[in-house]
């Protein structure tokens, strides 16, 4: 029986408060491996820090990076979705194997501030994409 690569990469976020008012994000894992040959996988965020929230929209975005910006749009063809104040998603179907940066943002409920890290997705290639369905 051939193995059935994961289609779900989970991320656990959580973010650190200072006393002096800095934020510190953390995204565990900080490097998401999509292995090679999974197709149509799904990357899901949960926040797990209370007092905070995911953005209705664009709380997943991938950074802008001149040397692939055709491979990302290929990779990720759908912007990511907020599912809750809690959760979001974000569609991967890893045709190319490459290293993408991406931002996770997350509000402050009490004052509205906006903070942001930029982790990676190592994808392994592979993926035929939403053409297999």
């Amino acid at each position: 029986m051939p193995h059935t690569p994961m289609r779900v990469a989970k991320v656990v976020v959580d973010v650190v408060a200072a006393t002096d008012g800095n934020v510190t994000i953390i995204c565990t894992p900080e490097t998401v491996d999509v292995i090679k040959d999974t197709k149509h996988a799904l990357i899901t965020f949960s926040l797990n820090t209370t007092g905070y929230r995911f953005p209705v929209t664009d709380a997943i975005t991938l950074d802008p990076q001149a040397a692939n910006a055709e491979d990302a749009t290929k990779n990720f063809p759908f912007a990511s979705w907020t599912i809750s104040d809690t959760q979001a998603a974000l569609y991967d179907n890893n045709k190319s194997a490459d290293a993408f940066a991406y931002t996770v943002t997350v509000v402050n409920n009490s004052t509205g501030q906006v903070d942001s890290v930029d982790p990676i997705i190592n994808n392994g290639g592979g993926g035929s994409g939403m053409d297999d369905c």
